[in-house]
């Protein structure tokens, strides 16, 4: 009766180190933020861009990208763009395909702003762009 004792001891010791093994080295899922703050960016991280700008200023813009704008510092870098003016528009943020940029002030070069890919937020950002896309003008090339 002592052999079996030592045999069955042994082998639930075996099961208990080897529950304890498994639950030790389990990874805890790391979640990552879905937001970051940001000072350096550039529009080129996205796919597809799409700007809302209350006000554009000097950024390299790339020739894919769809512009709605209501004022803007230089129309020459907006010739062979596709852009539309809304005067309606408030805030400043581009969107991609799965994330967006949201700006803490004017569309210029190093503006404080975050990112997201929180899903909800860019689909609600896209559903605003196209609103403001179909209320907005062309932009007259003609005048400023």
């Amino acid at each position: 009766m002592d052999i079996v004792s030592l045999i069955l001891g042994f082998i639930i010791g075996v099961v208990i180190v080897g529950i304890a093994v498994e639950f030790g080295t389990k990874k805890k899922q790391n979640n990552s933020p879905s937001s970051k703050h940001t000072k350096n960016w550039n529009i080129s991280e996205l796919s597809n861009p799409r700007i809302v700008a209350e006000y554009l200023g000097d950024i390299e813009i790339p020739k894919n990208t769809k512009i709605i704008v209501n004022k803007y510092k230089d129309i020459e870098k907006l010739k062979g763009l596709d852009v539309r003016k809304n005067k309606e528009i408030k805030g400043n943020y581009i969107i991609g395909d799965d994330r967006a940029l949201i700006l803490a002030g004017p569309l210029k070069k190093d503006e404080i702003g975050f990112w997201t890919i929180e899903k909800e937020i860019v689909e609600n950002l896209n559903n605003e762009f196209f609103e403001n896309w179909t209320k907005g003008s062309k932009l007259n090339f003609e005048e400023k």
